[in-house]
């Protein structure tokens, strides 16, 4: 265990920078001061541009919403409709037989008057 930390200590040692690395450092800092001024120009030019097409991009979909959701509630709509029209079908097609039944069960038929004892 003792070999294990020793190889680890020695893998993850301090290490000091190379000859150079502050000038390169220094170097790739003002180039890259210089880039960024060139792109800082450049981007209000493409920001509003871009800044355009997502508005409109937005809008479109709004639009796109409030047409689907107004295509749904329609759809809603006509399903509640028809739905009313088979219920109210079903209702009358109900108290038509329930009005037969009435008749045969309320009203006497020649048959069975025949068979009354007394008749």
């Amino acid at each position: 265990m003792n070999d294990l930390e020793d190889k680890m200590r020695d893998a993850l040692r301090p290490v000091g920078p190379t000859d150079g690395f502050s000038d390169r450092v220094l170097a790739r800092l003002a180039s890259g001061t210089q880039r960024s001024t060139q792109e800082a120009q450049a981007r209000p030019r493409f920001h509003r541009a871009n800044s355009r097409w997502v508005s409109i991009a937005l809008a479109a979909s709004i639009v796109v919403a409030v047409l689907i959701g107004q295509q749904w509630r329609v759809q809603q709509q006509e399903e509640g409709l028809k739905a009313r029209r088979q219920l109210i079908e079903a209702l009358r097609v109900t108290s038509d037989k329930l009005d037969l039944a009435y008749q045969v069960v309320n009203d006497p038929s020649p048959s069975e008057a025949q068979h009354e004892p007394g008749v």
